[in-house]
């Protein structure tokens, strides 16, 4: 199908936060997009880390249409987390048939884990480049919790101090999908199938971004592990704990209140999330998320791509 004249007006951004965000107006995600407006969007991203478009309607098939024009999908580890189908995630309390879960389900229970601070695929030896996510069901105006927050970690990175980041210089984190297993010992245990697809694995804690002319960042998670690889375990988790508390500052984070309709795009190499507590019991909360799979490693200040 080409590309519809209703996508012949040019893309308009407005800033959200100081620490990050946009909302874009002026295209039409239910046609293709030339390959022009999907370069555009990925620029976006690239400038303000987080983009939202408002009051859409999608189907599943429509959402992954216009995720595979950003970027190849991945393929989700999951074998039944409310999931539809693959490339699709459900985040929510509510089943694929409409019941709304009681909040001792094992599938309400992992929606716990994201919300700890994370990226989501981490756990991957190449984690995703973005995350694209629609609110379905959102919670009322006058509701307490449910929006999520993001937190810039080149601004984190910045932050530092010198003597911080030459610590942190050449340490690695352990990542491993299993972790949740740990935070909550009432989940189910992980299946053959997940611990094939995605075994622990460890990424730099400081993250060289080549395409922003070699700027660093944290690279870190909260709900994929704890332990700092080449430290003790008590040192490592102390540190890791320490860096918990520096990426929660406020001046790094936007929190983004829901409206249905909202589909949100993050950028996983830069910005980390997690969902706010709600009452999980009173009220329904439905998102479908697609991701969109890294090109590459996680590259650190000693890699060969970087070192030359």
């Amino acid at each position: 199908m080409a590309p519809d004249s209703s996508n012949a007006r040019s893309m308009t951004l407005t800033p959200i936060a100081p620490s990050m965000g946009a909302v874009v107006s002026g295209l039409d995600l239910s046609v293709p997009l030339s390959e022009a407006q999907a370069a555009g969007i990925r620029k976006a991203l690239q400038d303000h880390h987080l983009l939202c478009f408002r009051g859409l309607e999608m189907s599943a098939e429509e959402q992954v249409a216009f995720s595979r024009q950003i970027g190849a999908l991945e393929v989700f580890p999951e074998e039944d987390k409310t999931k539809d189908e693959n490339v699709v995630y459900n985040v929510a309390n509510v089943s694929p048939d409409g019941e709304h879960m009681a909040i001792d389900d094992h599938r309400v229970t992992y929606q716990l884990v994201n919300a700890r601070w994370h990226t989501d695929s981490s756990y991957r030896y190449i984690p995703s480049y973005c995350s694209i996510m629609l609110g379905i069901e959102v919670l009322p105006e006058d509701a307490k919790g449910g929006e999520t927050e993001f937190s810039n970690m080149l601004m984190a990175y910045d932050a530092l101090s010198p003597e911080m980041k030459a610590r942190l210089e050449p340490l690695f984190m352990v990542h491993y999908y299993e972790y949740g297993r740990r935070l909550y010992p009432q989940l189910p245990p992980v299946s053959h199938h997940e611990r094939v697809h995605v075994p622990p694995t460890c990424h730099p804690l400081v993250r060289v971004h080549p395409d922003r002319d070699n700027a660093r960042s944290l690279f870190i998670t909260v709900n994929a592990g704890n332990e700092i690889s080449g430290m003790s375990l008590e040192d490592g988790q102390a540190l890791h704990a320490e860096l918990q508390e520096h990426i929660s500052r406020p001046e790094f984070r936007y929190s983004h209140r829901w409206q249905a309709g909202d589909l949100v795009i993050w950028d996983n190499r830069v910005v980390l999330h997690r969902a706010a507590a709600y009452d999980m019991g009173k009220y329904r909360r439905v998102f479908r998320r697609t991701t969109v799979a890294g090109d590459g490693p996680v590259l650190g200040p000693f890699s060969q791509a970087i070192q030359g």
